[in-house]
């Protein structure tokens, strides 16, 4: 049974296995884009609870991304927890400034992971 749908933007093709596989086996489903450009159609059809998203993606920021998930009110209420490699505390202030619910970094702990997932998804 599953624990909700979980999007994933990741460009990294291994980051994005080592997501998928981890909140498959915990009991989620997943909805993968590795470059974001149809995010805010995949969340909104998907009914996802949660997006997990990069950063660093080849044609928009993460950020960027953010910005027109929170001006789309189908997808506005979905919370989206930034997965960066920018691990500094004034990047994490900084992301979570521009609106991001949590930061996650890399490289991942998978417990932190689904503690994070399970908190959204409950």
């Amino acid at each position: 049974m599953s624990s909700g749908t979980v999007v994933i933007v990741e460009d990294n093709a291994m980051n994005m296995k080592l997501l998928e596989q981890a909140l498959t086996i915990a009991g989620y489903e997943t909805v993968k884009s590795s470059d974001g450009t149809d995010l805010v159609a995949l969340t909104a059809n998907s009914g996802a609870k949660l997006i997990l998203m990069d950063i660093q993606l080849p044609k928009q920021s993460g950020v960027d991304l953010l910005k027109q998930i929170k001006a789309d009110s189908r997808t506005q209420a979905v919370p989206v927890v930034a997965v960066t490699a920018f691990a500094d505390p004034d990047s994490v202030s900084g992301f979570l400034k521009e609106g991001f619910d949590q930061v996650i970094t890399k490289p991942l702990s998978i417990r932190k992971l689904l503690d994070e997932v399970a908190r959204y998804c409950a």
